[in-house]
């Protein structure tokens, strides 16, 4: 499937049911790596086309680390407690 199939189909997917389940991340080769990598990038295309979330909710949900923005501002300077 190329990507160009893929967003098509996970955007008729979710104008039918904006609640679908993303495309599950299971693989045993590389092969299926590659495309199951794919098809979830295909799927934040699609849901991002359709408006159902912002290119930066998009990068909160898939990113590993979650940064609670009221405290990423400070310095902490670890000088003062050596």
């Amino acid at each position: 499937m190329t990507f160009a199939a893929a967003v098509a189909l996970f955007t008729a997917q979710l104008r039918a049911n904006p609640a679908a389940p993303r495309p599950p991340f299971v693989y045993e080769t590389v092969e299926e790596l590659h495309e199951s990598k794919m098809l979830d990038r295909a799927f934040d295309q699609a849901q991002m086309d359709l408006g159902l979330v912002t290119p930066s909710e998009m990068q909160r949900i898939n990113s590993a680390v979650q940064v609670d923005h009221s405290t990423a501002h400070r310095v902490i300077r670890y000088e003062q407690y050596g």
